[in-house]
């Protein structure tokens, strides 16, 4: 932790976001004069502090290296920025119905049916330059042909983002909050009055984008195809059909459809390979892939899980190119920062919170579990390896291998390297899904089975859709969109696949939030004991268990009588709690056509009353307005 300033402050950033999101207090009040005291005692009693043993003491516990410090500052500086964002969110807009804006189209449009969505930034409304310049809004229109950079200029009716209306369903305000946009406004007619200030870096990103979409449209005939390669190379879905999404949900696959460090990690393999075939230096090489990391984030719409990623990339390569030692937990820790102070509301972005702990499971557990299952492969009662050495060319015996000997060779030298890169898949699967898997169950009230198959059946064609799907691009041979649209059937026929099996798909109740950071606590315990390197600290850990036990046993465990006493006792209070009548409860649930009602009797059973539905077959009420039903 001493070490590692950024993770401290990092910390501190978090907890005082989350204190503002859900206490919706300031702490300046008690963080300020904890502050000033501390740094009274530090520069004024200086001396008194070096004779008095019991001030030392305190000083050596508060402010260890000035690690307490930083990390107050920290919960201060995020508390006090959540604050007055979350008040900018809630009063900015409150009176703003019909008015003028003026506008930047700021990137390209979601394409629906029968109108367009923007992203706009906001210039002035009402003439009101001042109190709503640089905010970002959504513009709903008919007009598809407004391109990015282009000002406009329109009258519309600002719309107030929904609020959860239901325990367990989605919260579209704090969603855009999320990605930092106050609300949609919607306009019949917009009118183009010149060229808003925007990055070239932007406009460069825009261009690339609108050739890669024309050039997959032009080469790429199958409609669903078209929109998944575009899907996984940029990262969005929208035109994606829901089946398809669907089926790619069931079957643990969604993370192909958001570009996060996989798609990261084949991007930096092509630029590497490129650049060193057209024998540019390795320092020339690293430098480059920064920049067109930095190019790809802006590609990509600048999610967070691309700028995790992309930013931890780059971290890396910068270290390499200072001949430093990478440490993976800083390049985590400064990515987050970047992305939180940039937007405090990150934090509640679904794929932010999956994306870092899908990270942080593959960080700490990658290297147990690929251990444990790299174990040496026997063949005819000899390792691979043995086997191998067994039949190589021997030139101090010049005994010269036959043809089927070197082909043996290859063939098993093929396989070996064919498992460990398979064991690597399925050691980064569990680890990733150990940190994510109450998440899952939490947000999606889904687990899945079967996710470790689908994701090694997929590995091995994802990162040549990836690569392939760039440089076809750069180089649109006929060849490589065949190829193409080859794997991106078999990849859509893996994802229909397991989508049907049965345990692919499991519904399950939402945990409750003390299981989860139980879990978690286990979850860590379990890493510390495992990488705990002093053993001293080991040998004291241990001892202080055992004799925990041990106080157990000789309080409550004397003899075999009292434990079964203790059992049945146990047993007894456990059964009498559910004989304790409770309240009547009546929940009534938003399904969009009315209110149904849910009533949970003294006795903990449920009736439901009037769902609610659609003479639609594709409309599900559960989906669209609450997950609370089914949840409880």
């Amino acid at each position: 932790m001493i070490n590692r300033p950024i993770l401290i402050i990092l910390l501190g950033y978090i907890l005082g976001i989350i204190i503002g999101l859900y206490c919706k207090i300031s702490i300046a009040i008690f963080i300020i004069p904890i502050i000033v005291f501390n740094l009274t005692i530090k520069f004024i009693f200086k001396k008194s502090i070096t004779k008095n043993k019991k001030l030392k003491h305190y000083l050596y516990i508060f402010n260890i290296k000035k690690v307490i410090l930083i990390f107050l500052i920290s919960i201060l500086t995020s508390n006090t920025i959540v604050l007055v964002l979350n008040n900018k969110y809630d009063i900015l807009f409150k009176n703003i119905e019909e008015a003028e804006y003026i506008a930047i189209i700021m990137e390209e449009p979601t394409i629906k049916q029968y109108s367009a969505k923007y992203k706009i930034k906001i210039e002035s409304i009402n003439k009101d330059a001042k109190k709503f310049k640089n905010t970002y809004l959504y513009l709903n229109t008919k007009n598809k042909n407004l391109k990015v950079g282009d000002k406009v200029k329109f009258t519309g009716e600002f719309l107030e983002p929904e609020i959860q209306r239901n325990y367990g369903g989605f919260n579209y305000k704090e969603y855009l909050k999320s990605i930092g946009i106050y609300g949609s406004v919607n306009a019949s007619q917009v009118k183009i009055v010149g060229s808003g200030k925007i990055s070239k870096i932007k406009l460069m990103a825009s261009k690339v984008s609108n050739h890669l979409k024309e050039t997959v449209t032009k080469n790429i005939k199958n409609e669903n195809n078209r929109n998944l390669l575009l899907g996984i190379l940029l990262g969005n879905d929208d035109n994606l059909e829901n089946e398809i999404k669907e089926n790619f949900q069931a079957s643990s696959l969604s993370h192909l459809l958001a570009v996060s460090g996989m798609h990261v990690a084949y991007v930096i393999l092509g630029i590497s390979i490129i650049l060193s075939k057209l024998k540019f230096s390795k320092r020339i090489t690293k430098i480059s892939t920064i920049i067109l990391l930095i190019f790809f984030i802006f590609l990509t719409g600048g999610t967070p899980s691309v700028k995790r990623a992309c930013i931890m990339s780059i971290m890396s390569i910068i270290a390499t190119i200072f001949y430093r030692k990478s440490d993976i937990i800083t390049n985590i820790s400064t990515s987050l920062l970047i992305i939180l102070i940039q937007n405090p509301f990150s934090i509640m972005n679904i794929g932010l919170i999956l994306s870092f702990f899908a990270t942080l499971g593959i960080v700490l557990f990658n290297k147990i579990i690929l251990n444990f299952i790299k174990r040496p492969i026997y063949l005819s009662g000899q390792t691979l390896k043995e086997q191998v050495e067994n039949i190589k060319y021997d030139n101090n015996k010049e005994n010269r291998l036959t043809n089927n000997k070197k082909s043996k060779a290859v063939i098993k030298s093929l396989l070996k390297n064919f498992c460990n890169k398979l064991k690597e898949i399925i050691s980064v699967s569990i680890s990733a899904q150990i940190f994510t898997f109450p998440l899952s169950m939490s947000i999606c009230n889904k687990i899945s089975l079967t996710f470790l198959f689908s994701n090694i059946l997929v590995s091995f064609i994802i990162g040549v859709i990836i690569l392939l799907g760039f440089i076809s691009i750069i180089f649109p041979f006929k060849i490589c969109f065949n190829i193409l649209e080859m794997l991106l059937n078999i990849l859509t026929k893996i994802a229909e696949i397991f989508s049907k099996v049965a345990i692919s798909n499991i519904i399950v109740a939402t945990p409750n939030l003390l299981l989860v950071i139980c879990y978690y606590i286990i979850v860590s315990l379990i890493f510390y004991i495992i990488f705990l390197r002093k053993k001293q600290s080991k040998r004291a850990l241990e001892i202080m268990f055992l004799t925990f036990v041990d106080k157990f046993k000789s309080k409550f465990l004397i003899t075999k009588k009292h434990l079964l006493i203790s059992i049945l006792l146990i047993i007894i209070l456990s059964q009498s709690v559910k004989l304790i009548p409770k309240d009547l409860k009546i929940h009534f649930i938003d399904v969009g056509q009315g209110d149904s009602c849910l009533i949970i009797t003294p006795k903990n059973k449920t009736i439901l009353i009037d769902g609610g539905g659609s003479r639609a077959d594709n409309f599900n009420v559960r989906k669209k307005h609450t997950t609370s039903i089914f949840t409880r």
